[in-house]
């Protein structure tokens, strides 16, 4: 019965400084992400509002493994510093009667850890980005009412008033590309959002249309313009994103792009004897080449980028594991009540070796020169030396 008691209580003081740690922390996260986004953005509190549920998972994938690591430090420094593991080793029972709890609690919450991180890449992204998209309008009228001008890459608006949605004597100005420019001013204008476009519909009255190097058109009635706010391109790019896919998605995903792969060199080598066969030795230097194989290049780098998606996600998760893993013979062996000290001394190493092995094992993996099993790496350092000072600390 003694050791079961000392588990339930180990637990339950992890668990409770656990909650109340990731609560501040959240929260103080949360504000800062929503700060963040309407500070970018120009985003009102009713915005703000709508992104509040998009940005908790991503404030708790950032909290988990810090609020993990807190809590072992406080538990673990606090039954050292009163001389509870002093006491339980003098009735006969050895550390592991708390030590291995701490470890089965980090695990599961390693598990949780993965399910938000594979929530907060998908879902969270995903919802901001439609809330940001649906609010667009919104934007752009504070911005309008507050600077009087609003601007992105491909176009800008410029008015002098604006009145209960009415923009007056608005000039809109569009990159055409090639340095070129589509001006359009009004006598006045209202807008509105197409999400299902991207765009930005623009109703003008009474204006000038003029294009560079072409001949102006006048109109006096209502003229509709649609801006797009993407271009097809960073369109599709952001759609076959592997990192805002979820893990679920991921084999799917990875098993088309192997056909497409398979399927675009085999076309390639059917051109190939092709062009061989009829002593085409130019063809094979086109342009058209360089092309071909520069998509080769982006499915290839896509196909490990899916392989790369699971381990990082896991990875990332079960970090609360590695540091529970270094942290609890750590405490053990500062015996300080002072948590402050205690985290510091846990966290700091941590700072200056996880994370920069979790990033070259990562960035590694994204360029292909190291598996995707490399994000990992960190990991397996930490619980390396984690399980060393855990040997060292149970012969003590």
């Amino acid at each position: 019965m003694f050791p079961g008691l000392i588990t339930r209580y180990v637990l339950w003081e992890l668990t409770k400084i656990f909650v109340v740690s990731s609560v501040a922390f959240v929260a103080l996260m949360v504000m800062i992400g929503v700060a963040d986004e309407a500070a970018d953005n120009g985003l009102g509190p009713d915005v703000v509002l709508r992104l509040v549920p998009y940005i908790l998972p991503k404030a708790m994938m950032f909290a988990m493994p810090a609020t993990s690591l807190f809590s072992i430090c406080v538990v673990f420094g606090r039954l050292a510093a009163d001389n509870e593991l002093v006491a339980l080793q003098s009735v006969g029972l050895k550390k592991a009667v708390v030590v291995v709890p701490a470890l089965a609690l980090a695990f599961l919450l390693s598990l949780g850890a993965v399910w938000i991180n594979d929530i907060s890449f998908a879902w969270s992204y995903w919802g901001v980005e439609r809330v940001v998209l649906e609010s667009m309008d919104k934007i752009v009228y504070g911005m309008l009412e507050n600077e009087g001008s609003f601007k992105e890459k491909q176009f800008s608006i410029e008015v002098d008033d604006v009145q209960q949605r009415r923009l007056i004597r608005p000039v809109i100005t569009i990159n055409a590309g090639d340095g070129k420019r589509v001006r359009t001013s009004a006598a006045e204008a209202m807008l509105s959002i197409v999400p299902e476009m991207h765009a930005l519909k623009l109703t003008l009255v009474d204006g000038v249309f003029e294009a560079e190097g072409k001949a102006s058109m006048r109109f006096d009635d209502q003229f509709h313009m649609e801006i797009p706010l993407r271009s097809q391109k960073e369109i599709s790019d952001q759609l076959g994103n592997p990192s805002h896919l979820y893990m679920s998605q991921i084999d799917g995903e990875w098993k088309r792009q192997v056909r497409s792969l398979e399927r675009m060199k085999s076309t390639q080598a059917i051109q190939t004897c092709s062009q061989l066969l009829v002593g085409d030795m130019l063809g094979l230097t086109t342009d058209t080449w360089r092309s071909r194989l520069s998509d080769q290049a982006k499915a290839e780098t896509r196909l490990g980028r899916l392989k790369l998606v699971p381990h990082r996600r896991w990875a990332s998760g079960f970090s609360c594991l590695a540091f529970a893993v270094i942290g609890i013979p750590v405490a053990m062996r500062l015996r300080s009540a002072n948590y402050a000290t205690t985290f510091g001394m846990c966290f700091l190493p941590i700072l200056i070796v996880y994370y920069p092995l979790f990033m070259f094992g990562l960035t590694g993996a994204k360029e292909g020169t190291l598996p995707p099993a490399a994000a990992w790496f960190a990991n397996g350092v930490c619980v390396l030396i984690g399980l060393w000072l855990l040997f060292r600390e149970s012969r003590t």
